[in-house]
């Protein structure tokens, strides 16, 4: 029994929601790539943003309808809310998938990884979570990584540069809804209605720009809308088990992934800004997961 005064321990967090994190970003770089070597194929953008949401779209239907043998993740307690949450992530995809056939990969990604650090101050302004000084400055850290990241021959700074930016503010609307709809909400169907909305819209404008694609490009567009299925899926369930605030700067290891895939992908060579940005960028994560150890093993 505890006397008065006496602090109740809160459970330590568990590595998990990170780690979950971590490997969808690395999944979902991955996407992108792909969504950039399509284009670079000749493939229409307004096709391939099409392909990764109705391939996204139809591999959760066919998972959740083998996994569950009913239609139960179809039904959401929070219609509205869906709704605008897949809204932000299907112009956020838009606007990116824009930007990287007019800029390079690396500079479009890093401007999209101010959302981040947005994520953040909306966590604390929305979601009444507390955020104090030493997490900012790891946020911030984090965000001078991406910055010389981006560094080496950036010509990011111009009017196709704020697409990023448009993508960033929705990207954090996006996590920040998906933290929020948790409450009362089926994750099932929180996972599925994160592409459907956007499927479904442009299953009907895609005509315009229709045109013939090979077995290689449907291949790719199948694997591109898979990838974003397993991607989001860890995604919200990571955010469903922990604050928004403390997963964020993890979002940053999309940055690793970015590196990796594009070196595999397009032979892009690392430079040791890169080197050095990304150390910052995962130094900084793997501190905030730490101070947050740290605090839940003074309260136990």
């Amino acid at each position: 029994m505890l006397n008065k005064g006496t602090p109740i321990s809160k459970p330590a967090p568990s590595a998990l929601p990170a780690l979950l994190v971590i490997g969808a970003c690395i999944i979902l770089a991955g996407m992108d790539v792909t969504a950039k070597y399509l284009a670079a194929l000749g493939v229409p953008v307004l096709m391939v943003v099409w392909g990764r949401y109705f391939f996204h779209t139809v591999v959760t239907f066919i998972v959740y309808v083998a996994a569950k043998r009913s239609l139960s993740f179809l039904h959401s307690r929070r219609p509205k809310l869906q709704l605008i949450r897949a809204g932000a992530l299907f112009i956020a995809t838009s606007c990116f998938y824009v930007a990287i056939t007019k800029m390079q990969l690396a500079d479009a990604a890093a401007i999209q990884f101010l959302a981040p650090v947005l994520v953040t101050a909306f966590s604390g302004l929305f979601l009444g979570e507390r955020v104090g000084f030493r997490r900012w400055s790891a946020v911030a850290v984090a965000f001078a990584g991406v910055i010389v990241v981006a560094q080496p021959g950036s010509g990011a700074i111009g009017v196709w540069g704020l697409l990023p930016l448009v993508t960033a503010m929705l990207l954090a609307i996006y996590l920040i809804l998906t933290r929020m709809v948790r409450i009362g909400e089926n994750p099932d169907a929180t996972i599925f209605y994160t592409t459907a909305v956007g499927a479904v819209v442009l299953s009907t404008a895609v005509m315009s720009d229709w045109q013939a694609l090979n077995d290689f490009q449907w291949g790719l567009m199948l694997l591109m809308g898979s990838a974003g299925a397993l991607g989001h899926f860890l995604l919200v369930r990571a955010f469903h088990e922990a604050e928004a605030s403390v997963l964020a700067p993890f979002t940053y290891s999309q940055v690793v992934g970015a590196i990796i895939w594009g070196y595999i992908v397009f032979g892009d060579v690392p430079s040791p800004w890169t080197f050095l940005g990304t150390s910052m960028i995962m130094g900084s994560g793997i501190y905030v997961w730490y101070r947050e150890m740290t605090i839940s093993g003074r309260a136990s």
